[in-house]
């Protein structure tokens, strides 16, 4: 996460000061507006919760972009990835034999099975012609002839069953089967690559060049989701914010080349204009209640150095004489 290193309520608070209501004919006088150096600060968190394993950095180390920063120990995350990728081994097991059909004893015994079912439907036919001739003869009663009738239905209805069991067996999975075997599969694989993203948290590295501003956990402490653990400031990237008055705004353009005194360095630094905030209202308002008044809004100006400052850092003052330009 990438935010402003500065501290830009303070900064407003600090530059608001003598800033006050002036009548509509009044020329606005000179003053020195007053802001602070920002820089670029990234937060390094995790997606996963975990526990520090090794910190390889300090605060106030030099880091470069790819250098490892840190080691987490995602011993739950180890377990859901073998548990996940278990599962996708017994979907494509699945998908295997379906794709393969029954066994040579499967299908064997499914056809011994059909053979015994044909020889007791001719066992079962022959009993009921016996009977039926009997029955025309008056050699039979009806309920014995009713039971041998009902065993030759049986025996065709297991042949039938047998049979279709066996074109089962031959034919193997139907088509359906196998997409959704296919795409319990794809499922699971797609499961696995998420958690060995999620795996890949475990090191952490420095997305940008820069220094180490803060150290907020250390070696044993567990790290939260999304919770900073490092933060990195840019120091190649800063510049000066700072809050001018609407009736002084109206002299100042994107692209104009400010001179900006910088207490801390004991010297001036030339910096260019690149945003003049849209909207007012992050800043505060000074309101007034003299006579023939109103109330002026402040907007937030942010400038850049022209060239590289050494010992440039966040945090500093910088001072403006309204007016002043390069």
């Amino acid at each position: 996460m990438m935010r402003n290193a500065g501290t830009t309520a303070a900064a407003v608070a600090a530059m608001a000061i003598g800033m006050a209501a002036c009548g509509p004919n009044d020329p606005p006088p000179a003053r020195v507006i007053t802001g602070l150096i920002d820089a670029t600060e990234v937060d390094i968190a995790t997606k996963v919760p975990g526990r520090v394993k090794e910190m390889m950095v300090r605060e106030g180390d030099h880091v470069e972009a790819g250098q490892p920063l840190l080691s987490l120990e995602l011993m739950e995350l180890k377990a859901k990835l073998d548990q996940v990728g278990a599962a996708v081994d017994a979907a494509k097991a699945r998908l295997a034999m379906a794709r393969k059909g029954a066994r040579v004893e499967e299908k064997a015994a499914t056809r011994d099975a059909v053979a015994a079912a044909r020889h007791q439907v001719e066992v079962t036919r022959k009993a009921f012609d016996r009977a039926e001739e009997l029955l025309q003869k008056g050699a039979l009663s009806q309920s014995k002839f009713d039971e041998v009738e009902f065993k030759y239905n049986v025996s065709k209805d297991q042949l039938a069953m047998a049979e279709a069991r066996l074109d089962m067996v031959m034919r193997g999975a139907r088509d359906e089967e196998i997409e959704a075997l296919e795409a319990l599969v794809r499922q699971g694989e797609a499961g696995l690559a998420e958690v060995q993203t999620y795996d890949r948290e475990a090191e952490q590295a420095a997305p940008i060049a820069g220094e180490v501003a803060k150290v907020l956990l250390h070696k044993g402490e567990l790290a939260a989701t999304g919770y900073p653990i490092v933060t990195l400031v840019d120091l190649a990237d800063v510049w000066a914010t700072f809050a001018v008055r609407e009736d002084r705004l109206a002299g100042i353009k994107l692209g104009d080349v400010l001179q900006l005194e910088v207490p801390a360095l004991g010297r001036t630094v030339p910096m260019t204009v690149f945003h003049v905030a849209v909207l007012g209202d992050f800043a505060t308002w000074r309101a007034t209640s003299a006579k023939d008044t109103f109330d002026l809004k402040s907007f937030e100006v942010r400038a850049r150095p022209t060239a590289p400052v050494e010992g440039l850092r966040p945090g500093m003052t910088v001072r403006w004489a309204a007016g002043q330009g390069a």
